[in-house]
């Protein structure tokens, strides 16, 4: 039995996620980064950029050729996949594989459809709110559909950048990748489902929110059907009318947008923002009998999934480390996760910075329900001010958290 030191290393981009986990492998180092990407509203000291360019300049340390093992997306929006814009800057890394939620293959139809969907929608709403008047449902709206956006030079990178000529794959709950170039360790692929019903169930039920009355939006607690017909707009039964065809006989859809009220439009955008964080790629990597978990921006279907399932709820439940999900908003992390599955202790990491639009995250409930669990939580935008065992903070670019698992070599 040899001791084994894994680093969670990070990233403070922000408003974003930017993690890179290292994992020494006898005489060798397994690296796995998951996602790089900031937001637009983000208030951070630092872009995803920034981190993309320190990433490398920590990979070159000593004159080494900079290499990870695999590149995680977990799923599309800009505070995940930012930081992979500079073509030219991740040429010069080489990458083992590369894994992307399924919804992006570009081989599958139904991922096709899917991604059709939502970049029509994001477009559609991307021009209506140019016409619109200032109001603040806009204004929310419009970070919610820059999030959302095609991002297609980072994207172009995930899909076809890189040195190495790397392998992609496109994963769903329950893919194997046991043949990764990760050495002895394994990963367990929880989300998303290949079910389109389990990822557009997208709110959870009121028990498993930490939103309370005075939280509640009228926008985000209208119930309609993510990327059903005429969903992102709210006029199903307009559309069904003959004034629809006389009043909006060329562009309709668009036209239509035009004549809804602000809220529609903030209702529009927030449910695309959670449909895409529906697509969320979960994953546990597993070393000795350490386990840590990050679900990406996973919302309530995929979680209902993995708390149902013997197996994957079991895999959670031995969770070392936890990624807290979407920067700890009220619908990322149900509530009987934290109160009846998460282990007691968990360090758990809250890539966050404030930003004003949304002053409930992260949710004080949740913080205070992992309080409760006596997890130890660390977070980007608020770096310990004095030293913590196994936390190492790097000139608040970054801050390495350190775990020591027992494994057999």
């Amino acid at each position: 039995m040899t001791r084994a030191t894994v680093t969670v290393r990070m990233y403070n981009v922000g408003f974003g996620d930017c993690f890179l986990v290292t994992i020494p492998d006898g005489k060798a180092v397994r690296r796995i980064l998951i996602d790089c990407g900031t937001h637009p509203a983000s208030t951070g000291p630092r872009s995803a950029s920034d981190a993309a360019k320190q990433i490398l300049a920590d990979l070159s340390k000593d004159g080494a050729t900079p290499r990870i093992d695999v590149v995680v997306a977990t799923h599309r929006h800009r505070d995940h996949v930012s930081g992979f814009r500079d073509q030219e800057l991740w040429s010069k890394v080489e990458v083992g594989e590369v894994w992307l939620p399924w919804t992006e293959d570009p081989k599958n139809p139904a991922a096709v459809r899917l991604l059709e969907r939502m970049s029509g929608v994001a477009f559609a709403l991307d021009a209506a709110r140019g016409l619109m008047q200032a109001a603040p449902a806009v204004s929310l709206a419009s970070a919610l559909i820059e999030n959302s956006l095609a991002n297609e030079a980072p994207m172009e990178t995930l899909h076809q950048g890189f040195a190495g000529t790397p392998r992609r794959r496109f994963l769903s709950a329950g893919s194997d990748v046991s043949d990764a170039p990760l050495g002895k360790v394994g990963v367990h692929v929880l989300g998303p489902s290949t079910d389109e019903k389990v990822i557009r169930t997208l709110e959870p039920p009121k028990d498993q929110s930490w939103m309370t009355i005075a939280d509640d939006d009228s926008a985000a607690t209208v119930e309609r059907r993510a990327f059903d017909e005429g969903w992102a707009i709210g006029l199903d039964e307009f559309r069904a009318t003959k004034a629809f065809q006389e009043l909006y006989p060329d562009d309709a859809i668009l036209n239509a947008i035009k004549r809804v009220a602000a809220d529609e439009i903030l209702f529009g955008a927030a449910q695309l923002e959670k449909a895409v964080n529906g697509t969320s790629l979960v994953l546990v990597i597993e070393v000795g009998d350490l386990l840590l978990l990050f679900p990406g921006d996973a919302q309530w279907g995929t979680w209902q999934t993995i708390l149902d399932d013997a197996k994957m709820r079991s895999l959670v439940q031995r969770a070392t480390f936890y990624k807290i999900g979407h920067h700890g908003s009220h619908n990322a992390t149900p509530q009987s996760f934290v109160k009846d599955v998460l282990a007691p202790n968990v360090w758990a990491a809250l890539p966050f910075a404030r930003v004003q639009i949304w002053p409930n995250i992260p949710h004080p409930d949740l913080l205070a329900a992992l309080t409760d669990k006596k997890a130890r939580i660390f977070r980007s935008d608020e770096p310990p001010a004095v030293a913590i065992p196994n936390v190492t903070v790097r000139e608040n670019i970054s801050i390495d958290l350190s775990f020591h698992s027992h494994a057999t070599r």
